[in-house]
């Protein structure tokens, strides 16, 4: 770390500023993943477009975040955290404006492309300008809240959404992040360090292929969803794999490589494989609870959204002690048992039926948000600690990347569920039941991840 770092670091008021400014970056970045599901029906009527269209308006979000993550987290070790950080928040906020301004579908996805590439920035380099700024034992408690951030962000959108679309036209959804983003941007300037730059060869091919692999894998699972296009999705997998073995091969011969295959070490790939598990039932309640809410319940979307709020609402609170509490126990206890508590919180949900009262669904998300808040901040932070310095960044995008595609993956899968019971054509009843069905693989994934945290801690507790 640079000298000018650690001067900055060492007096509490300018931490909590660079703090801020990071916090509210991601704030921003997580919450454009989901805020704008909500408008879609109304982007179809205004902008004149198929509804089939107007997903990419969310899609093409998802795409650029989960593609150019690894991309942009090694190119943070070449060119400076900080200053890639102060490119990053910009081109979001001004990517913002021009969505809000976009007179037809192509500029909107197209400013979501950029807008998603800035959110990579934003998340790539997040969590190294925490080692940045604070000592490791402390990393736990920041950890914590920027899990908390995270969370909030990525949970609250719809809410946020539905309740700006309440007053307002669609382009408010994304004129919130201008004002955000100059506050982000200033405190960034003055405030966040850096630290010395690593020299050396940029990993171009291994940044290709590993975006190909994830983008063939995204849209080669939703394109499973529908029959007509099942043969593409087959073949975009196949795809996927093919740019996968590409990138690990280039990986094994790079002077310095994306992300290094040594990063993988037991304890590291395990959280990483918990993450991607609890990632994935998350990504399947967050899509299969809504979509519960409106056809089972009759619910709005905006009562759909208040239902859901329960869960960022506790994690909100649970986060942050978590982490405080793994910087003093062993952070795979906390994760495990949250684990456990997420999956009853899982089966609760699948067990609601098709009249429950409203206290009941209120307390089975609650209680999804408090295993979720208690596993999230320390299986970060043990992701993190099993890194060495030197690849903070490139454990930092396999959290964002393994957070991305495993959420994605789990839409994908409340996707196919519809289709293959034929219930996104037919009636509320089938689609409310098909909905559940899909609740229960979410269970499995969260009892999946649950056993694979317990192998990490059996295979880290001292014989």
């Amino acid at each position: 770390m640079t000298t000018a770092a650690l001067a900055l670091t060492s007096s509490p008021l300018r931490r909590n500023l660079a703090v801020v400014s990071i916090l509210l970056s991601t704030l921003m970045a997580t919450i454009d993943t989901s805020i704008v599901n909500v408008a879609l029906p109304q982007l179809t009527k205004q902008l004149a477009v198929p509804p089939s269209e107007t997903v990419w308006v969310a899609t093409a979000f998802l795409l650029a975040v989960a593609c150019a993550v690894p991309a942009t987290s090694a190119l943070g070790d070449q060119v400076g955290r900080r200053r890639l950080y102060l490119v990053g928040v910009p081109v979001f906020t001004l990517a913002s404006l021009g969505c809000a301004l976009s007179p037809t579908l192509g500029w909107l996805v197209a400013f979501r492309v950029v807008q998603g590439l800035g959110s990579a920035v934003i998340l790539a380099v997040a969590l190294p300008l925490f080692r940045n700024i604070f000592p490791p034992e402390k990393l736990g408690q920041i950890f914590g809240i920027n899990a908390m951030t995270v969370a909030l962000g990525t949970s609250i959108g719809p809410t946020l959404g539905g309740v700006i679309l309440q007053g307002l036209s669609w382009p408010w959804l994304f004129l919130i992040n201008v004002p955000i983003g100059a506050v982000a941007f200033v405190l960034a300037i003055f405030f966040v360090p850096g630290r010395t730059r690593q020299r050396g060869d940029y990993d171009t091919q291994g940044a290709l292929f590993a975006a190909f692999a994830i983008a063939c894998f995204l849209i080669g699972v939703r394109q499973l969803a529908a029959l007509s296009t099942l043969w593409q999705g087959v073949v975009l997998l196949i795809a996927a794999g093919f740019f996968t073995w590409l990138f690990i091969r280039r990986e094994r011969r790079a002077v310095r490589p994306l992300i290094p295959l040594g990063l993988f070490t037991g304890v590291f790939s395990l959280t990483v494989g918990t993450a991607w598990v609890s990632f994935l039932g998350q990504g399947i309640a967050f899509i299969a609870l809504p979509f519960l809410f409106q056809s089972a319940y009759g619910a709005s979307p905006l009562e759909s959204a208040l239902l859901f709020t329960p869960w960022p609402l506790v994690i909100v609170i649970v986060a942050p002690l978590s982490g405080r509490v793994a910087d003093r126990v062993r952070p795979a206890y906390l994760a495990v048992t949250g684990l456990v508590i997420l999956t009853i919180g899982l089966a609760m949900c699948a067990l609601l039926g098709s009249h429950p009262p409203i206290w009941l669904v209120l307390v089975s998300t609650a209680v999804c948000g408090l295993g979720f808040g208690t596993f999230q901040s320390p299986n970060n932070r043990d992701m993190m600690a099993a890194a060495p310095l030197r690849y903070a960044a490139s454990a930092s995008a396999v959290l964002n990347t393994n957070r991305t595609v495993g959420q994605s993956a789990g839409a994908a899968a409340v996707s196919m569920a519809l289709v293959l019971s034929g219930a996104a054509a037919g009636s509320v009843t089938e689609q409310a039941a098909a909905a559940t069905t899909i609740l229960w693989v979410a269970v499995a994934a969260g009892a999946g991840a649950a056993i694979l945290s317990a192998v990490k801690l059996r295979a880290t507790t001292p014989a």
